[in-house]
């Protein structure tokens, strides 16, 4: 057995190491090199055409053209003054809150929400390097937070890296079981957000959104005003539906967090209704969110693997 299956690597907590093969998975998700409608950022060739680094086409040379722009080889072969166009080319800053709050180290099967959030936040930090974009990030733990602000650094990235590592490693360590700081809420984490997104910005956010409320959502209607969003629901299918129950027998589960232990048992058809519903609410609810502010809402699982978190992302429109 390797030693980053005995310490629970890609399972319950994320290294450095296996944050920075995250950027072998970001190449397929290199973004291709064709025209894009953004008008912002990295090697986002917008649609509005003047001076910049990629060619575009050539065209009639119009009276007010620059000469410094005239294609004389097309001029010479038609004999008809041309000009050459190009595409704009920007940085734009992307912008990845990541909750790693003592919530999201859950899961019942596959990887734990935690690592998800964190492996997933490293591959698109890894894409946007690659895609020549600006990346940055927040990292939210239970009573503590810490911001980077976009660069187009790779010092940055590994530094944005380790922290989520550190993140990490510390919620598997304490878990549940270290005395619980007060936790800021989203509202409050997302009004941080606001203060840091610059216009023209991409902003994914990576929770299982618990907490969220009318303050918070106000929060990402006023950061949608002057950036994209992206959301990216990370759950457990045991949150999203409980087992079938036995005919003639009780259902009872047993709950720990390292330390403690808890019993449920969901035989009361009552609570079971009671449990699955406040999920479907809360899905109802991120889905009237990211029709209100134009988001894009992507839905991950603790099962899904490689493959599959690859094709949810592409999906959606990273």
């Amino acid at each position: 057995m390797q030693n980053n299956e005995l310490n629970g690597d890609g399972l319950v907590q994320s290294s450095l190491r296996s944050l920075l093969r995250q950027q072998r998975s970001a190449n397929l998700l290199k973004r291709s090199q064709q025209k894009i409608r953004a008008r912002q950022a990295g090697q986002h060739l917008s649609v509005y055409k003047g001076r910049g680094m990629d060619f575009a086409e050539s065209r009639v040379y119009m009276s007010g053209d620059d000469i410094r722009a005239m294609d004389w080889k097309v001029t010479a072969r038609t004999g008809i003054a041309h000009t050459k166009v190009f595409q704009e080319e920007r940085e734009r800053p992307i912008l990845i809150w990541t909750d790693l709050r003592s919530a999201m180290f859950f899961a019942t099967r596959g990887r734990f929400k935690s690592v998800l959030a964190a492996e997933i936040s490293s591959l698109l930090i890894w894409k946007s390097w690659l895609d020549g974009d600006r990346a940055g990030g927040m990292i939210v733990g239970a009573g503590e937070h810490i911001e980077i602000r976009p660069a187009r650094s790779k010092s940055k990235i590994l530094q944005l890296l380790q922290h989520l590592s550190n993140y990490s490693q510390a919620l598997y360590k304490q878990g549940a079981t270290a005395p619980q700081k007060e936790v800021e809420s989203l509202a409050q984490s997302w009004k941080r957000l606001r203060r840091v997104t610059s216009s023209g910005s991409q902003v994914y956010i990576l929770s299982d959104f618990r907490g969220l409320d009318a303050a918070a959502e106000k929060q990402l209607v006023l950061v949608s005003r002057h950036a994209a969003i992206t959301l990216i629901c990370i759950s457990d299918p045991f949150e999203v539906h409980l087992p079938d129950l036995p005919k003639g027998k009780t259902l009872r589960f047993s709950l720990t967090d390292g330390l403690r232990f808890l019993r449920v048992n969901f035989a009361n058809r009552k609570v079971r209704h009671q449990y699955e519903s406040h999920h479907q609410q809360l899905l109802k609810q991120l889905d009237q969110l990211s029709n209100k502010i134009k988001a894009n809402l992507i839905h991950i699982s603790t099962t899904d693997d490689d493959n599959q978190r690859l094709g949810k992302l592409i999906r959606g429109a990273l």
